[in-house]
Formats: structure tokens, sequence, C-alpha cells
């Protein structure tokens, strides 16, 4: 059961990622909604008067259902996924899955490990997993999951393609200025571009 509270704060913020991925302004939504501009600005903004019926027109526009406006693990269990290859020590099918899980979260518009940390004793991959989550919170503006905002950054620099081959210092560099900032904050390096691929 998800336990996440739902809030106008989260609706609001949960409409305006949805808006900004497909590239909308807020009068083309509010438009193709049926509702006026300034609704539709204090929708995103959170204010709690905000009409149920006009919300639910915003929502129908989008594509999306009320359970889909606040953070929440669909589709694939990227948590067992990573488990599973951690386990058995498939760095490889790993590595990709960090590049897939980065990609869907950024197509959702949202993280997609919401409800808890995946149960994992490789602490440099939860720690890039909670990494990448908090970017992906960042890229569409939601708020990242409570196990992602509590993860410390790793005592030493996370290069996850090291779990493969020896990485040189040139090739480090040239990973390090092309990380994003939430994950270099975590002291875990991965190009952006490497987390945008399907």
């Amino acid at each position: 059961m998800h336990t996440s509270k739902l809030d106008p704060e989260t609706v609001g913020a949960r409409i305006r990622a949805a808006r900004r991925m497909r590239g909308w302004t807020q009068l083309a939504l509010a438009q193709d909604a049926g509702v006026s501009r300034k609704f539709l600005v204090d929708l995103e903004a959170g204010h709690a008067g905000a009409s149920l019926g006009l919300t639910l027109a915003v929502l129908n526009s989008l594509g999306m259902d009320l359970f889909a406006t606040f953070p929440r693990q669909v589709g694939r269990d990227f948590g067992q996924d990573f488990e599973s290859a951690l386990s058995g020590g498939d760095y490889d099918f790993a590595l990709r899955l960090l590049g897939e899980y980065a990609h869907e979260a950024a197509s959702q518009g949202q993280p997609v490990m919401m409800t808890r940390a995946p149960g994992i004793k490789d602490q440099e991959y939860r720690t890039a997993l909670a990494a990448i989550t908090r970017w992906a919170a960042a890229k569409s503006g939601a708020t990242a999951p409570p196990w992602a905002r509590e993860s410390g950054p790793s005592p030493q620099p996370v290069f996850p393609v090291e779990k493969l081959h020896p990485v040189g210092v040139a090739l480090k560099n040239l990973i390090r200025r092309e990380t994003p900032a939430e994950l270099a904050d975590m002291n875990v390096w991965i190009r952006e571009q490497d987390l945008s691929v399907a």
C-alpha cells in the first residue's frame, strides 16, 4: 500500500512535471483542459482551493490518473531487477540497468523507485541509485523519496563502469566533467548522456 501523502503541493508538482515533459506551456494545457491559465498557475503552485472537477480535467488532458499525480513505482520493478543482477554478480547487466532506470525515470517525469530502497548489498550501487533518483527528481521538479534523500555520499568515488574494467585518468576526468550535480554531490560519476539512453 502506498503511504505518500496526497496534498495540493504534490499534485501541483506532478502536473507541472507532466506538462513540462510534454513541452506544453501553461496556456496550451489550460486551453486543452478548458480551464483558465490562472487556475492552472494556482494548481501547479499547490494552492489548496483548486476545484476537484477542474483538476480532473487537467489530469485528463495530460493522460494522468489521480494516483499518477504523486510518486509511485509503476511498470517494471527496477528494485527487483537490481537485486537479482547484483546478487548474481552480473555487473554488466546492472550497469545497463542504471541507464534504463534513469531513462524510465526521466520519461515518466518522476523517480520510479519511490516506495523503498532496493535491497542490495553493494553499497556503491545503492549510492548510485540514490544519486540517479535525486537526478530524476531534480530534472522533473519532483521531490526525491526519503530513502534517496537520506542516502549520504560515498566515501570513495563511485564509477560504476569500474565494476567491469579499469578506467583511466583521462576517461575519469571526462566522466567527471559530464556528470550532473546531483550525482557528483553523492560522489557518483556517470555522464548524463549515459543516463538518458533507452
